[in-house]
């Protein structure tokens, strides 16, 4: 039985006028799109840019206000959370791709070696990712940690994840690296600029969640690994994937988000040229990031931020902490539950990867101390690749989603077609942040508030 939402008893005029919003509501139609054409055009022609984000700042505020209460510690709050989630992101199980890979070559370290694995994940799709191993192996199944990779330079092969992989892999588990579609050997997929998957009713995070689901399900039927056993671990951009694995992966028995857990609405205002994988459409108003992590309660939880942060305040991920451990707490889990603020900047460190290895040891049964890392560890180069070259006939990400979807999408489609701002389209609009155009960020605003 699909759960009710639980509106706020407040109506939604009587909290814009407790706002000072008294007006805002007339700009603009429940759904999220501007009222009508007419209506578009006098925004434009009665103000600036500026004006339209001042209009816009009120629309998330109304957003904010009809967020439903929702409990993740409330099995049908938490399958409606889960569902909501899938429809923001255009998530399909059928679409869950299986994955067929292959080793292709293998590489040693202290401690482990690793396998270069070539895949298809759906067809026509050529995946890559490193497997790690301890060395020598046990005769007994391994845990598994899934790290998802985020922005760094050469996905799987950059330096941070490399280590990380390594310190986990020397505490006796299995590490299965990814690169996500259009990152490290996959760039040429194209990724932060892609249109085609929101005009096809998907997301590049959703083709990338997605993707990770049919990895997960592809390493737990291998018979090295121990199934009862399974962590997926992100920073940033990995930690933007585990928020969603939180809600969408049952499989997992231990989950670590990084460098990112605060608010979707945060998120959704920033007035730059997003990454096209950190639009979320329609989700701000819906749900935000605690009722997906609170989503994995009772199963243990670690997230964490550096205090020099430049992307995210530490103030917003102390707001979003108190709400998971409330769900903790409301499950009898509280123990299960950490949240830390350290000290550094946005990337996993040393420090960083030590305290998530310890936080994996107490949780899978790994091995609780190691030496202190060594830092000048020679890591693998981008020479050391799964693929001599990408090959020719392989799908864009751009083509995935056409060829999931079944449509077609005009090659010059641009996000402001797809979500197109509160304004006409012939009115010129100055560029007033430096950081993006303006129809960019506020076709933005639109996908988050759609």
């Amino acid at each position: 039985m699909k759960p009710v939402e639980k509106p706020s008893a407040m109506t939604r005029r009587d909290a814009v006028k407790t706002l000072g919003l008294v007006g805002s509501a007339g700009l603009w139609a429940t759904t999220g799109q501007a009222a009508g054409s007419a209506e578009a055009a006098s925004a434009g022609a009665l103000g600036s840019a500026h004006e339209l984000f001042e209009q816009y700042e009120r629309r998330f505020a109304e957003a904010r206000l009809r967020m439903p209460e929702r409990n993740p510690a409330v099995p049908a709050d938490r399958e409606a959370i889960a569902q909501i989630v899938q429809e923001c992101l255009g998530v399909r199980r059928s679409w869950v791709p299986k994955i067929q890979a292959e080793k292709v070559r293998e590489a040693a370290f202290d401690g482990g070696r690793i396998e270069m694995l070539r895949a298809t994940s759906w067809p026509g799709v050529t995946a890559t990712a490193l497997l790690y191993l301890p060395a020598p192996s046990p005769p007994q199944p391994l845990p598994l940690v899934v790290l998802c990779c985020g922005h760094g330079q050469g996905g799987k092969l950059a330096d941070g994840y490399q280590r990380m992989a390594r310190q986990i892999t020397r505490r006796g588990a299995m590490v299965l690296c990814p690169d996500n579609l259009g990152q490290g050997e996959r760039v040429a997929m194209g990724h932060g600029h892609c249109v085609k998957p929101f005009a096809c009713g998907l997301s590049v995070q959703g083709l990338i969640v997605m993707e990770t689901l049919g990895w997960i399900a592809w390493a737990l039927q291998e018979p090295r690994v121990d199934p009862r056993r399974a962590a997926a671990v992100g920073n940033s951009g990995g930690g933007t994937l585990t928020v969603f694995l939180a809600a969408l992966c049952p499989e997992l028995a231990v989950l670590s988000s990084s460098g990112y857990p605060s608010t979707f609405e945060f998120v959704a205002r920033k007035e730059k040229k997003h990454c096209h994988c950190n639009l979320l459409p329609g989700v701000v108003g819906r749900v935000e990031m605690w009722h997906l992590l609170g989503s994995f309660a009772p199963r243990p939880l670690f997230i964490f931020q550096g205090d020099g942060d430049p992307l995210f305040p530490a103030d917003l991920f102390f707001h979003t902490a108190r709400k998971i451990r409330q769900v903790y707490r409301a499950l009898r889990a509280e123990p299960s539950f950490e949240s830390r603020v350290v000290t550094g900047g946005h990337s996993w460190d040393a420090p960083r990867r030590v305290a998530l290895g310890k936080f994996l040891s107490r949780h899978l049964g790994l091995q609780p101390s190691l030496p202190e890392e060594n830092e000048q560890e020679s890591v693998l180069t981008p020479a050391d690749r799964c693929l001599e070259s990408w090959p020719a006939d392989a799908l864009s990400t751009d083509a995935l989603a056409e060829q999931l979807a079944g449509r077609r999408v005009d090659d010059n489609t641009r996000l402001w077609d797809v979500y197109p701002p509160a304004v006409a389209r012939n009115v010129p609009l100055d560029d007033i942040s430096p950081r993006g155009s303006t129809r960019q960020i506020l076709a933005q605003f639109e996908a988050f508030l759609r």
